[in-house]
Parts: structure tokens; sequence; C-alpha cells
């Protein structure tokens, strides 16, 4: 029998008689002080990584065009292959996805990882057996040892920690015979090394609730743990956080209301009884103030998620809505790949990943582009900034990522470092990663100048609830209907804006009509206020809302605070 099919006592006590919560907190633990071990003492750490990666892809398609059987030193490596974007990698992709074997790869993708495309178009990351045991399922680990640590727990229970970082949610698409999903989506485990928490197999976690939409179903993880001495919650995304947090404050009386009648959105549940002393204990929270998360787990202790960069902005929120709880930072993690890993309690950097791929990093100018030649990560420098480029066991190597990494300190003898955004133009309030050519792209079509001129616009990201975006357009005319056609297309070329609007935690695109000359005014604006015309360039995304001010200063808008959809 399964442990989704009991009771959640009867998931307790199946746990208790394998004891695997005490065997896991032992792993993760001893994963952590690995992690450590690796910070104090890296050489030889980045040598060990590129052996594994010339296994994987000496023999291959990849190997053999780049003469990989005769790379000896890393110094080879980097002579032998170029630095490359995800677009130099697609017609690989291609090739494997039209049943090419050895590609990229000895050990052959039984999957791919989606994510959007700076241009729109989604991009496949080949994820292996090999890469998902060698270095995902060990990484996170080592990751969920620190907080359980910090907590200073003896025991993991199923209810122990709140995981919305990963849905075990069955894979439908499929490309070619590949199953396609996002990197925090995962419908099973492979066991072995593969990251298997105690909670994996429980009815709170499982996909009994993946047929629900979205909020639903967060809503009925908060249900399903309701009562249990829940300790620590953890995302990736704040957003998904606040997203989560705000369905207890704003379906207070419906989520009191099951919890009296045992209920889960109003129907019976196998794994629920009723819990009057509970819903009385929440109905009077709720008299005095809002509900909010340390209402329902008066032990909970720590959440955990993105706080670097443009997420950053959620701070302020996540403390109303989980008043003293302390923040800590998930790992840097991408598609592509891990960056950084916490060891400690710093509250936005981590130390650089040493074992988990070789990690090259360039000086940049003003724009993010890579100057002179790479250096590894005993060469930077505390203060500076740099672009990253990373190789992967997947396949991709000598992989330009677009992102930007400042050296906050040194963890023993390995950079701790700060995701500061992407090199280029783009914004991300929840993961959307919305550039300027998604934007460009979505007006044109939208007006219908898609291949001519484009008119005068500009995207502005508003931190609101929930965050925004408001594009400011010069208009001879008005045209009521052209912020929801501007919302349809930015959803086509950007699936992860699409996601973030159907979970609401992106609200609804406006737009604002400008007269027009409006962007030669604020062009004469900033001129004379000591920015040489040399230095003027037109950005079809702000990096901010700052430029509503200005409008408003001109008299080309109302005032900031007013704009609303």
């Amino acid at each position: 029998m399964t442990l989704k099919n009991l009771s959640m006592e009867g998931q307790d006590e199946m746990i208790n008689k394998v004891g695997g919560s005490v065997d896991f907190l032992h792993r993760t633990l001893t994963a952590l002080a690995g992690q450590r071990t690796l910070c104090a003492r890296p050489d030889g750490v980045q040598d060990q990584v590129l052996d594994d990666i010339l296994g994987q892809q000496r023999g291959t398609e990849f190997g053999r065009e780049h003469d990989l059987a005769s790379v000896r030193s890393l110094a080879d490596w980097q002579a032998a292959v170029p630095v490359r974007d995800y677009e130099d990698y697609r017609p690989y992709i291609d090739r494997i996805l039209q049943g090419g074997q050895s590609v990229l790869t000895r050990s052959s993708p039984y999957a791919f990882l989606k994510t959007s495309g700076t241009s729109g178009r989604a991009k496949l990351v080949p994820t292996t057996r090999h890469w998902r045991e060698n270095y995902r399922g060990p990484a996170l680990y080592a990751q969920w040892g620190l907080y359980f640590q910090l907590l200073g727990i003896q025991r993991v229970e199923p209810w122990t920690a709140l995981d919305l970082s990963w849905e075990r949610t069955a894979c439908s698409p499929e490309q070619n015979g590949f199953p396609v999903y996002s990197i925090t989506q995962r419908w099973e485990s492979f066991g072995g090394s593969d990251w298997t928490p105690p909670w994996y197999g429980t009815s709170w976690f499982d996909d009994s609730l993946g047929h629900l939409e979205d909020v639903d179903r967060l809503y009925g993880k908060a249900r399903l743990l309701a009562g249990r001495e829940v300790r620590l919650i953890v995302s990736v995304n704040p957003s998904k956080l606040v997203l989560f947090a705000e369905q207890i404050r704003d379906r207070a009386e419906e989520f009191i209301r099951d919890v009296r009648d045992g209920t889960l959105l109003g129907r019976r549940h196998p794994g629920l009884r009723p819990d009057p002393a509970l819903a009385r204990r929440l109905a009077a929270a709720r008299a005095a103030h809002p509900l909010v998360l340390t209402d329902v787990w008066p032990s909970l202790s720590l959440l955990v998620c993105w706080m670097s960069a443009s997420a950053r902005l959620y701070e302020a929120w996540l403390r109303q809505l989980a008043p003293e709880v302390p923040i800590l930072p998930f790992s840097t993690t991408g598609t592509e790949g891990i960056v950084t890993l916490p060891i400690d309690g710093h509250t936005a950097a981590g130390p650089l990943a040493v074992d988990q791929g070789i990690y090259e990093f360039f000086e940049t100018d003003a724009d993010g582009r890579m100057l002179g030649d790479p250096g590894g990560f005993a060469d930077l420098s505390l203060g500076g900034t740099y672009r990253l480029v990373m190789s992967q066991a997947n396949g991709l190597v000598r992989y330009d990522v677009g992102d930007l990494y400042r050296v906050t300190g040194w963890a023993g003898r390995v950079p701790r470092l700060e995701f500061t955004g992407r090199a280029g133009r783009n914004s991300s309030f929840t993961g959307e990663k919305l550039t300027e050519s998604d934007f460009y792209e979505a007006v044109a079509r939208a007006t219908g100048d898609a291949g001519t001129v484009v008119p005068m616009f500009t995207g502005i990201p508003v931190w609101d609830t929930p965050p925004r975006y408001v594009v400011a357009l010069e208009q001879q005319t008005p045209d009521e209907g052209l912020g929801e056609r501007i919302e349809a297309i930015l959803q086509q070329v950007n699936i992860e804006y699409a996601d973030k609007r159907r979970s609401w935690r992106l609200g609804a695109l406006s737009v604002i009509a400008l007269p027009p000359g409006a962007f030669h005014q604020v062009a004469r604006h900033r001129m004379r206020s000591g920015v040489a015309s040399a230095q003027l360039k037109h950005h079809w995304l702000q990096p901010d809302a700052a430029l509503l001010d200005v409008l408003a200063e001109l008299d080309l808008v109302k005032a900031p605070e007013a704009v609303r959809p």
C-alpha cells in the first residue's frame, strides 16, 4: 500500500515503522556537512567535474566535432569549445528530439525541462539520469539540511515542511515522445540519491490535488496540513509563497468552515476529521486581524524563497503574512543548473556550488556584455559583478546563461554570490523574465505594425498587489481594446508570463495613452537633468516604475499612484 492511499494517521504509522524520517534527516545533514567542507577545501573539485563532463561527452556527436578526446586540461577545453547561448545549442536539441543518439551526452535524455527563451521561443534543456542523480539530487539534500539544522529539529515528519518548491503533477505534454515540464514539476523519484523527502507520497503533496486550479491546489495543501506542526514553508519564487498565504487570508471564512467540518472545499476527504477547537482558535484570530500563516501554524519558524534581485521586493509583503518569521534564500537554481547553495544563515547570497558544474566568470560593460577572458571563482573580487558561463553534465557546456552575479563575500575559499539580474533589459517579478523583445513583439502585433515602424512605447513594471505591467504608448486616437490584445500576445510569446497570469501572481496589463512626442519630452527632460545626448537611448522595457514619476512631472499622465488597470 502507498502512503497516498492511507489516512493521515495511517501515513504517520507507516513513516514511523520504516524510520525514514530519521534516516532522511541524517542524510540531509551529512550532505550539508559535505558542502561546507567543499567551501573550506575546494581544491580539485572543478577538475573532477570537468572529468565527469568530458566522460559524458567523449564519443558523442558534440565530442567528435570538438575533438574532446584530445582535451587534457581546462585550458584545452576552453580552446576547443566556444562560449554559446541557447540558440547555438538548438540544432543539437532538435537532433535529439528527432531521435538522435549520443548527440550531447552518452547518457540519453529521458525528458526536457522547459523554460521561455528571450525571443519567446521555448528553450528545452535536456535532463538525464546521470545529471539528476549525481548533481541535482545531492544538492537538494544539502540545501534542506541547512534548514533542518537551523530549526534544531530531531526528526523530519511528513508535515514538518510545507514544500511549495515543486509539484508532483503528472506530466502530460510531450514532444516527439519526450516528456516536457518545468524545473518545479516532477512526478516521480528515481530513488537512490534522487531527492525523495518524507512527504513525497502523502496526500497533501502527491497528485491528488492535481485536478484543481492553481489557487485551489494551494488552498488544498493548507487545509490538509491545518492542525499539523509545520515548521517551515519553502518555495522557489516568493510570489507563490505570497499567493499561498493569501488563500488563507482571503478565504478565511471558507477555511475555518472546512476545518470545523472536516472537509476540503466543502467536501468530505478521507484524511480529514472535524476540528472544532482549531476552528474556534482561527475564528478568534480572524476577529482580531486578517489570518496570517502563524495563526494556522504557531510553530512556523522559517520561510524559504529567492531573496535577491527583484524577488527582494516581496520581503515587506512576506513580513505581513508571516510576522517575525525569518526568511532565508532558496538555492540560486535555474532550469540549466544550480549556481549557489546556502550553507548558513545569510539572507540573500549563497556560496558557489563548486561541485555542480564548471563556472567561468566574465567581467562586463555597462550593458552586461562580456569583456576579455574568463576567470575561475578564485579570480573574483569582492564587490565585482560578473556574467556567468556555466557547464553542466546535461550537455550544455560553456553555456552563456546571461545571468549577472555580484560577489558579496566568501564562504571559506568559495565566493558568496548574489544574483543581480539578467544581462540586458528584462523584468521579473515572479520568474516571468520579460524582455524588451517580448514587449516589442507584443505591441507590434497588437497594433498591426509588425514588420514596420512600431509606435513609441515602453513597458513599465508596477509594484502592486499583485505586481503588474503598464505599457505607456503614444497614440493619435484611443484604442480601447489595445491592452487586452497586448496582454494576449504577451502570454503567447512568454510562457512564464502566461503561467503567472493564470495563477494571478501577476495582475492584468494596462495601457497608458501618451500624446505624440511624449518620449521626446522625456528625452529633453533627461538632458536638462545632465544626461548627455549621446547617452540617451530609448528602452522598450523599464527596470522599474520611476518613469511614471517623470511622466507625471511633465503632465503627460496622472499621478503614478492613481494608475490602475
